[in-house]
C-alpha cells in the first residue's frame, strides 16, 4: 500500500487566484508582506533619507535626461528611469517605485512555490520573513543602478519558468518572452536565461506550435533590441556594435594574466602590436598596482588612467580628432575584444589560472563592492543627478555610517554558507532517493533550480568579475531550494519495501 504524498499534486487543481484570495493563511501573509513593507520603507528612509550611488548611476541619468538610444550600458534602466521621473519625479520616489517592484517580484516567486510545492512550515515562514526582513532589498533599492528591476524582472521570469513546467499556456508564454525580453535590456546579464529557458520549455506539456511560439518570442524581441541599439550605435560613433562594452570587459578579462606570461610578439595581428607592448610595459612599470590589479578590486584595467586600455583610447582619440567620449569607446572596443580573444586562446591555461580559478573562489565568496558602504558622501552629488532630482543636495551625511558596511558583509557569509549547504542537501536527496518518491513537479522545480545555477556560475565566473550585488537573486533561490529540500529530506516518509515511486518520476 503507498503511503500519502508529502504535499499532493492534486491540490493544485485549486487556481492561483483562489489560492491567494480564499485561503485565509495567504491573505493573512499578504496583509503582514504589505503592513512590513511599509514599515521597512518609512524606518529605512528616516535613516538614508537621499539615494545612493555608483560610478554607473551618472550614465544611466545621463542617458535618460538625453534620451539616448544607444550607451555604455543597456538603456533600458533609463527608459524607466525617464517614466517614473514623469510620474513622481523624486529620489524617494525612485526608491519606493524600486523597493516595491523587487518585493513583488519575490513574492510572487515565493506564492508560486507555495502554490506549486504545498511546502511545509519551514519553507513558508523561513522565506517569508528573509523576503522581509532583508536589508539587502532596502539598499539595492536605494542605489540609482538597475540591480532592483532586474532582480524583480528576475524573480519573475523564474516564477513564470515554473508555471511553464506546470501549466504551459499561451497566456504564460507571452508573460515570459516579454519579462525575459525586459530584463535583457536592464543588465546583459540576461544574456543566460534563454538557456536556462529552454529547459523549460522543450519539455513542457503543450503543444509543438506553442514551444516554438514560446522561445520565438523573446528571440524576436531581443533581436529587436540588439538591432535597434545597433542601428542607434552607428548613427553616433560609425561602429556597428551592440555592446561597446563588451569588448572592453574582455580585454580587461584577459589582461590579469600579463604579469604571469612572457613578452612574446608571435602571432600578434599588426594593428594590435603597440596596445600588446604597452600592455606588457605597463604591468611593469611604476604605475602598475599589484594592490588593485585583483578581481575583487574590480575591473582593473579598464579603468585605471595610466592602464593600456584607458591610454590607447586617449592616443585613438586624439590622433583621430574624436571629442565625445562614447564615439572613442564604440571604436576601439572591436580592437580591444579582438585583443582579448588572442590573449585567451594563445593562453588558455594561464587565463584559467589568473583570472577564471580566482574568480570562481570570488564567486564562492563575493565582495560588497560598491555596496559595501555609501558612495555619495564622499564623492558628492554629480551634475546630472542634481538636475535630474532638483531638490537634492549636492552633500549629504550619513547617519549611521557604520550600518551599512556591517549589514552588507554578513551576505558574503550567508552566501558561502547558503552554497554548502545546498550541496549538502542535494547529496542528502540523491542519497536517500527522495526523488523517487516526491511528487513530480518537486523534481521539476529543483532541475531548474539546479540548471540555474550551473548557467549562472559559469557566466559570472567567465564574463567579469564577481560582486555581491550581482549573487543576489542567486542568494534568495538558494535559500529558497534549500529550505524545500531540507523539508523533503526530513518530513518525506520512511517508505517500506513495498512502497513504490510515484508515477512519472
Amino acid at each position: 500500500m503507498i503511503l500519502p504524498i508529502y504535499g499532493d499534486p492534486k491540490i493544485t487543481d485549486t487556481s492561483f487566484k483562489h489560492f491567494l484570495l480564499a485561503d485565509r493563511r495567504n491573505r493573512l501573509l499578504a496583509g503582514i508582506a504589505i503592513a512590513v513593507i511599509i514599515v521597512n520603507l518609512v524606518i529605512f528612509k528616516i535613516i538614508y533619507p537621499y539615494m545612493d550611488i555608483t560610478p554607473d548611476s551618472e550614465s544611466y541619468l545621463t542617458a535618460a535626461a538625453y534620451h539616448l538610444q544607444a550607451d555604455l550600458w543597456p538603456v533600458g534602466y533609463s527608459r524607466i528611469l525617464e517614466l517614473q521621473h514623469l510620474v513622481i519625479p523624486s529620489e524617494t520616489g525612485l526608491m519606493v517605485f524600486q523597493y516595491l517592484c523587487l518585493q513583488a517580484g519575490a513574492f510572487f516567486l515565493y506564492f508560486t512555490l507555495l502554490y506549486l510545492l504545498r511546502p511545509g512550515k519551514l519553507f513558508t515562514y523561513g522565506a517569508f520573513l528573509f523576503l522581509l526582513i532583508n536589508p539587502l532589498f532596502l539598499y539595492l533599492s536605494n542605489y540609482v543602478i538597475t540591480e532592483a528591476l532586474f532582480l524583480a524582472l528576475g524573480f519573475t521570469w523564474f516564477a513564470l519558468l515554473l508555471w511553464v513546467r506546470y501549466k504551459p499556456g499561451t497566456l504564460v508564454f507571452l508573460f515570459h518572452g516579454v519579462v525575459l525580453a525586459v530584463a535583457f535590456t536592464m543588465r546583459y546579464n540576461a544574456m543566460f536565461f534563454p538557456v536556462v529557458a529552454l529547459g523549460a520549455i522543450l519539455p513542457a506539456r503543450a503543444a509543438t506550435w506553442k514551444k516554438v511560439y514560446a522561445i520565438a518570442l523573446p528571440a524576436v524581441l531581443i533581436g529587436t533590441f540588439i538591432w535597434h541599439t545597433t542601428q542607434q550605435t552607428y548613427k553616433l560613433t560609425g561602429v556597428k556594435k551592440f555592446s561597446v562594452f563588451s569588448g572592453w570587459q574582455l580585454a580587461n578579462n584577459a589582461m590579469y594574466m600579463l604579469p604571469y606570461i612572457a613578452y612574446d610578439t608571435t602571432g600578434v595581428p599588426a594593428h594590435l602590436q603597440g596596445l600588446h607592448r604597452y600592455s606588457h610595459q605597463f604591468v611593469k612599470s611604476k604605475y602598475f598596482n599589484p594592490e588593485e590589479a585583483t578581481l575583487p578590486a574590480g575591473a582593473y584595467y579598464m579603468w585605471t588612467q595610466n592602464g593600456p586600455l584607458k591610454v590607447m583610447l586617449s592616443s585613438y582619440m586624439k590622433k583621430h580628432q574624436v571629442t565625445d567620449n562614447y564615439t572613442g569607446w564604440a571604436r576601439v572596443s572591436a580592437s580591444y575584444s579582438e585583443y582579448g580573444k588572442f590573449l585567451i586562446t594563445k593562453h588558455p591555461l594561464a587565463f584559467a589560472t589568473h583570472f577564471w580559478l580566482p574568480n570562481i573562489v570570488e564567486y564562492m565568496r563575493p565582495g560588497t563592492e560598491m555596496i559595501g558602504s555609501s558612495n555619495r558622501n564622499k564623492i558628492g552629488t554629480p551634475g546630472v543627478m542634481r538636475q535630474w532630482f532638483r531638490n537634492t543636495p549636492v552633500q549629504i551625511s550619513e547617519r549611521f555610517p557604520g550600518l551599512q558596511p556591517f549589514l552588507m558583509t554578513k551576505y558574503t557569509f550567508l552566501f558561502i554558507f547558503l552554497q554548502l549547504a545546498f550541496i549538502e542537501e542535494v547529496i542528502r536527496f540523491i542519497y536517500l532517493k527522495r526523488y523517487k518518491f516526491v511528487e513530480l513537479i518537486f523534481n521539476q522545480v529543483l532541475a531548474l533550480f539546479v540548471t540555474f545555477q550551473i548557467a549562472h556560475f559559469f557566466f559570472s565566473t567567465l564574463a567579469a568579475p564577481v560582486v555581491l550585488r550581482y549573487q543576489t537573486m542567486m542568494i534568495v533561490l538558494l535559500l529558497f531550494a534549500v529550505l524545500l529540500l531540507v523539508e523533503k529530506n526530513d518530513n518525506t516518509p520512511i517508505w517500506s519495501d513495498t512502497a513504490e515511486p510515484v508515477p512519472g518520476i
